[in-house]
């Protein structure tokens, strides 16, 4: 996980803006919430966002592309947030912030067939000629990650690499103060990504751990689509007992999201106009305030508690 700005630009954070408080925001989805999130910042002024407040989404890095498992992803939150701490790396975040350092200086542009041939030779050099497990700690992040670039070098054109990379890959962690910063994990309760048993309810296990962690956790049941029909009074038309359900009701789409389509037509998952929802923001709140806001409750019952975040990004 990485926040979605630039080496430098995270630097100068540090530097500079440590008085604001950050909401980091960590999302199951990869496109529909950043998309929302990102017009709620965009809007921030018009729609009452305390200025002292500063949104920065996380983002996957290459090994974690594809997750939707909430809790694989906080747990890998935190495994990054004890990292930073301890100004300590795995040799498996060693290598996703180079991966991160090649797509942001175009080393890698689009291609997932290069993308893949460098992150496997990565993996080679520190599995077979370090002699090391992924999740191992890192030694010495200067001696492995320029042995790692000189192998990178007979095969592909990194010799544009700044000499002081290791610099920068120790830089890259999560700038967060604890105390102070808040996580925002967004997720949806989808019985599909959680595992639920009497032995592993991973339910529970996200909103304990989010409860330990003074993490905040907003859930939406039963996906981020009901949270974006709560813009419109039509909501209340709609079946909630196949809301709680989602049924697939095409070969693509569940009820939720179906219906959300009929009401708004213009959308599509990666693609869609969320400032023209966002003017509506306070009818989305008032309306979530007719189903269940209780993150307990949530596990089991229609309803979504973002509006709940949204009212404290305006006092914090």
């Amino acid at each position: 996980m990485r926040e979605s700005r630039t080496f430098a630009e995270r630097t100068k954070v540090l530097k500079s803006d440590e008085a604001l408080k950050k909401y980091f925001l960590v999302y199951e989805g990869s496109d529909t919430e950043v998309i929302y999130f990102d017009a709620v910042n965009s809007m921030r002024e018009s729609i009452g966002i305390n200025p002292l407040i500063e949104l920065i989404p996380i983002i996957r890095s290459y090994s974690e592309e594809g997750w939707s498992n909430p809790k694989k992803i906080l747990d890998r939150i935190i495994e990054n947030l004890e990292e930073s701490k301890a100004e300590k790396i795995s040799y498996e975040t060693l290598l996703n912030r180079m991966m991160d350092y090649f797509y942001e200086t175009k080393v890698i542009t689009t291609s997932k067939v290069l993308a893949k041939s460098m992150w496997r030779a990565m993996v080679y050099v520190c599995t077979e000629e370090l002699q090391k497990v992924l999740q191992e700690e890192v030694d010495d992040i200067e001696t492995d990650c320029n042995r790692i670039l000189e192998f990178l070098k007979q095969e592909y054109d990194v010799t544009h690499v700044v000499s002081d990379i290791s610099d920068i890959i120790k830089d890259g962690g999560l700038t967060y103060a604890e105390g102070f910063d808040q996580i925002c994990l967004i997720i949806d309760r989808d019985r599909e990504s959680f595992l639920a048993t009497p032995e592993n309810n991973q339910y529970e296990y996200v909103v304990e751990k989010c409860r330990e962690k003074g993490f905040q956790l907003c859930i939406t049941n039963p996906c981020f689509e009901f949270w974006l029909l709560l813009h419109f009074d039509e909501v209340f038309e709609l079946d909630t007992e196949k809301l709680l359900k989602n049924p697939k009701v095409t070969s693509k789409r569940r009820y939720a999201e179906q219906e959300f389509r009929r009401i708004y037509p213009k959308y599509k998952k990666s693609s869609y106009q969320a400032e023209e929802l966002v003017r509506d923001i306070d009818k989305a709140i008032q309306n979530e305030k007719e189903f269940c806001e209780d993150i307990n409750g949530l596990e089991n019952t229609v309803g979504s508690n973002i509006g709940r975040l949204i009212e404290k990004m305006r006092i914090s």
